[in-house]
């Protein structure tokens, strides 16, 4: 066991740019220092002398925590203190990469200072300025290593304020304010990486996680800006894939400007290919953990909002998308508990608010939507609030004047805001109305029949995006509808049979009864 006292004992040790300082619990960089916790020093260390290979959660808690039942939680929160740390001291220095159901590992340039670095490591160098010997307790190698350090620094890393922007635009994604979308739109991580590019505009990274943010804005764009928004992406994607053909966040780029143009399956295999380049990549995982959900595949998309919620565990969307996944699944106590925390962390965060109210409506619970509605903050003006104050009052009563009234605003909303369907279709089948359920969806994945929206202004109405979500048709409510005949043939005309087939997979309501 790594004790506390052995803190005092251990030499600085100098990583290139960075100084870590285990007896005065410091970090230092060029972009200012940290004091660390003594159990986050302690991880911290550990990771250095694993060197690039693999530390198990079990070595950790042993050797940190001496054997002591604790929860993840204590060891999640000091991998997010050590890479905010990096982040913030150092950027770009390293990362840590965690090793789903294993443990975790430090990758970057910070292995060329780290002699017992995997040979297998891209990352790593034969000769390394420290040794693990160093590392443990031999103060003249740390010290060899400050001078070789400050070099190093001045001759590869001539841009701190590059490294330090980029640093932010990783933070955006860990601690999920990438997901917000009017941050997504206007300021805040878009603004990040375009910046950065004005810094380094050699930097295939920053060109391509600047092309994922610029496709995603054209979604929310208005209809006359679309193509100023998508000739935007298509711009910083040919930028990124010049500086490097495999740059993995302008490959997501590109699918998503490409949407219907690819069928499910080809989708999938483009998205698991920049997975293969990167299996840490945000957007790619972002891409698709949906599509596996929208087909129904919701244990494995489960998997991947976790591998998200492993890096970012505080990404909020994420852990909204975990009580809705929980409800899927059928543990409704295990999603209030998930979707409640949720909102007591982030109180004015809308769309906690509205799956919240969505989940008590459609799980029996009308009257508590009812009340949550009333109790809902004088400046929230979602339209969802009136939609569900119809649907709750409906479920509640079961009177035909309320199930009529619910059936003809279900087909407003597919007419006038096509994007809402998915709410109506649950609604629909959770009162009994299957047929108005498969009219509304024939008419919005496949546009026919009366329900066929009109709206030609809204650009969530033109655009896929919204269409390739289709959660709601594998959810408890849309059962009714899975068995019924007519299901199968909207997943043949859809698309979502031949991804079945293409992969050799089942839905999971055909292989979990």
């Amino acid at each position: 066991m790594l004790k506390l006292s052995d803190l005092t004992l251990r030499p600085d040790l100098q990583l290139g740019p960075m100084l870590v300082s285990p007896s005065r619990r410091l970090v230092e960089g060029p972009g200012g220092h940290t004091h660390l916790e003594p159990l986050i020093m302690q991880v911290f260390l550990l990771l250095l002398e694993g060197g690039g290979k693999v530390v198990t959660r079990n070595e950790l808690f042993d050797q940190c925590w001496g054997g002591v039942i604790v929860g993840d939680d204590s060891l999640n929160r000091a991998i997010l203190k050590i890479r905010r740390t990096g982040g913030h001291v150092a950027p770009g220095l390293f990362e840590i990469e965690t090793i789903p159901r294993t443990g975790y590992r430090l990758t970057g340039q910070i292995l060329q200072h780290l002699s017992n670095a995997p040979a297998d490591d891209p990352e790593a160098t034969v000769e390394s300025s420290l040794s693990r010997r160093a590392l443990i307790g031999g103060g003249a190698a740390a010290a060899a290593v400050a001078g070789a350090g400050g070099y190093w620094w001045l001759t590869q890393r001539p841009n701190p304020r590059f490294d330090a922007v980029m640093a932010r635009g990783r933070e955006a994604f860990r601690d999920g304010s990438v997901q917000d979308r009017p941050s997504i739109v206007s300021e805040g991580p878009k603004q990040i990486y375009e910046e950065a590019v004005r810094l380094n505009p050699k930097s295939a990274e920053a060109w391509g996680v600047l092309a994922y943010l610029r496709a995603s804005t054209f979604r929310d764009g208005e209809v006359q800006e679309t193509g100023l928004r998508v000739s935007q992406a298509e711009d910083a994607i040919n930028r990124a894939l010049a500086l490097n053909p495999k740059e993995p966040n302008a490959m997501v780029a590109m699918l998503m400007l490409k949407g219907p143009m690819l069928d499910w399956a080809s989708r999938d295999r483009a998205l698991r290919d920049a997975l293969a380049i990167d299996p840490r990549n945000f957007p790619a995982m972002y891409e698709l953990m949906p599509l596996l959900q929208a087909a129904g595949l919701t244990r494995e998309s489960w998997s991947w909002n976790e591998r998200i919620l492993e890096q970012a565990p505080l990404d909020k969307a994420h852990l909204v998308m975990r009580a809705m996944k929980l409800w899927i699944l059928g543990k409704i106590a295990d999603s209030d508990r998930v979707i409640e925390r949720v909102r007591g962390l982030w109180p004015s965060y809308e769309f906690a608010f509205g799956v919240r109210l969505m989940l008590l409506t459609l799980t029996g619970r009308p009257q508590a939507a009812l009340a949550m509605i009333d109790g809902a903050p004088a400046n929230y003006r979602s339209p969802g609030l009136d939609f569900w104050r119809v649907a709750a009052t409906s479920l509640e009563s079961r009177t035909p004047q309320a199930v009529e009234a619910t059936r003809a605003m279900c087909r407003e909303a597919a007419q006038k805001s096509p994007w809402r369907v998915n709410n109506a279709v649950m609604t629909l089948c959770a009162l009994g109305q299957v047929d108005d359920a498969f009219e509304l969806t024939s008419g919005y994945l496949l546009s026919r029949g009366k329900a066929v929206s009109k709206n030609t202004t809204d650009p969530r109405a033109l655009n896929d995006w919204n269409r390739r979500l289709t959660p709601w048709l594998f959810t408890p409510p849309a059962s009714v509808m899975r068995a019924d005949p007519r299901f199968l043939h909207i997943c043949d005309d859809f698309g979502i049979s031949a991804y079945w087939r293409a992969r050799d997979v089942r839905p999971d309501y055909q292989v979990y009864v």
